[in-house]
């Protein structure tokens, strides 16, 4: 079968097409005939080495498909049903992947009238975004909110998705003046580039400080996160995009009366992954009922490489998605 493989980290030109073999079921999986699957941030990072995975690896960590094999004791799921699904181990950019039955959703019932390049382009960031603001933020009514990162998928996702629990507030930030304009356009109250943040915010916030802040970027903004926090904020790391992160002492916890939490789908998806499909359904039913929107291209094996460019240059405008059939 096709895949996206590389057998080096490096940049974008380590991606190949190769035929691999294809994977079978184990105890509890099923294999997926794929037809979309999402090409994510993350793809970006465990590419260029920035997370440690056994080599020649195939990138992708959302699909959508139909079944094509059930593994023993899968009894929920049936061969030619459509669904999306979090692979196991990734490997969703290939014609055909493995994954477990807990975190594979059929596209019936609420979800039967979703796009599969939609659902496929979706299904990570929807669920990250529903795990964060509910379980690791705790988003409530009245809350300011501001999201670093802004401008991309999630970002969008995660300012929408505050609006919906309540948030009074909803602030987002970006790398560039045009990139916070988008975040405005999508529905943030205010837009920032970094380096307005510690200038504006007294005048947003009345000089409180954000109850919460959501950090996928590390780097320069992560470490003005401290003063940007008001008394019991919540700062929520759920990535590192910038490849550099600070050190903070326990103490600083105690002494400056804030909250330090994260969010990482793998690891969820690893110690709890009842819990991911609980975020990973709701995710999608809130992007089929148009609470969540998503503006998804879709892109053939030969664009692969340009959408990792684009992503890791900063100059994605929506949400890549392979059409693998």
């Amino acid at each position: 079968m096709r895949a996206v493989r590389y057998t080096r980290t490096g940049g974008p030109e380590v991606l190949e097409i190769a035929e691999v073999p294809a994977p079978r079921p184990g105890e509890g999986e099923v294999a997926i005939d794929v037809s979309h699957a999402g090409v994510h941030f993350a793809d970006v990072m465990f590419r260029r080495g920035q997370f440690p995975l056994p080599l020649p690896a195939v990138p992708g960590l959302e699909v959508a498909g139909t079944v094509a094999e059930l593994g023993p004791g899968v009894t929920a799921l049936r061969v030619g049903q459509p669904v999306v699904a979090v692979p196991t181990g990734f490997g969703g950019n290939a014609e055909r992947v493995i994954a477990s039955a807990v975190t594979t959703i059929p596209l019936e019932g609420e979800l039967a009238g979703l796009d599969p390049a939609l659902a496929a382009g979706a299904a990570c960031n929807a669920a990250t975004a529903v795990g964060t603001l509910r379980s690791a933020a705790r988003v409530e009514k009245g809350d300011r909110v501001l999201v670093l990162g802004a401008s991309g998928a999630l970002g969008l996702l995660l300012g929408r998705l505050a609006r919906t629990l309540g948030a009074a507030l909803v602030v987002g930030a970006a790398s560039t003046p045009e990139r916070a304009a988008r975040a405005v356009r999508a529905g943030y109250d205010h837009a920032l580039t970094y380096g307005e943040l510690a200038a504006k915010i007294d005048e947003l916030t009345d000089g409180q400080g954000y109850d919460v802040v959501i950090d996928s970027v590390g780097g320069e903004p992560r470490e003005q996160v401290r003063g940007l926090l008001a008394v019991f904020g919540r700062h929520v790391v759920i990535g590192n995009a910038a490849d550099r992160d600070i050190t903070m002492d326990a103490n600083q916890v105690w002494y400056e009366s804030f909250t330090l939490a994260g969010y990482n789908l793998g690891g969820v998806l690893g110690r709890r992954p009842d819990l991911l499909r609980a975020h990973l359904e709701e995710g999608l039913r809130l992007v089929a009922d148009g609470t969540l929107l998503l503006d998804v291209e879709e892109i053939g094996w030969d664009g692969v490489a340009e959408a990792h460019r684009r992503l890791e240059g900063r100059t994605a405008i929506g949400k890549y998605v392979l059409r693998v059939r």
